[in-house]
């Protein structure tokens, strides 16, 4: 008995050394957009759980218009949700991937998988709401 209660204890010990040590990585996660291009897509995939692209181009008068409510939600949400910014112009491997036909588009990603899209330059709450749903 004292066995099997060791065991359980032992368990739930690593348990939450796993939990601490992701909230631990989330703590340096960035707080502002970083820069998503062809060649580190897979890279920051992988690298964060929850993450936000907003795909975007130099001419485009609405992604400039949701340029400031992504930086804020960036700060908002460090820790938490990672956003990046990808040039459409620059990298149109990862825009094709994803039939990116508008911009500005927001891609939400979980676990490395594509959960949801928004098109347009939305209101910001409207981003927190699916930022909360992916959570």
């Amino acid at each position: 008995m004292d066995e099997e209660i060791m065991a359980i204890r032992q368990k739930k010990m690593r348990e939450i050394m796993a939990i601490a040590e992701k909230e631990k990585e989330r703590a340096n996660w960035p707080g502002t957009p970083i820069e998503i291009t062809d060649a580190n897509f897979d890279s920051i995939i992988k690298q964060y759980s929850s993450l936000v692209i907003d795909c975007w181009a130099p001419w485009c008068g609405p992604c400039r218009m949701l340029a400031p409510t992504i930086e804020t939600l960036a700060k908002e949400n460090k820790g938490r949700v990672v956003f990046g910014k990808l040039n459409t112009d620059e990298n149109t491997a990862i825009a094709t991937k994803f039939g990116i036909m508008s911009i500005p588009t927001l891609l939400f990603f979980k676990n490395g998988k594509l959960v949801d899209k928004m098109i347009g330059a939305v209101p910001k709450q409207y981003i927190e709401q699916k930022i909360e749903k992916i959570l």
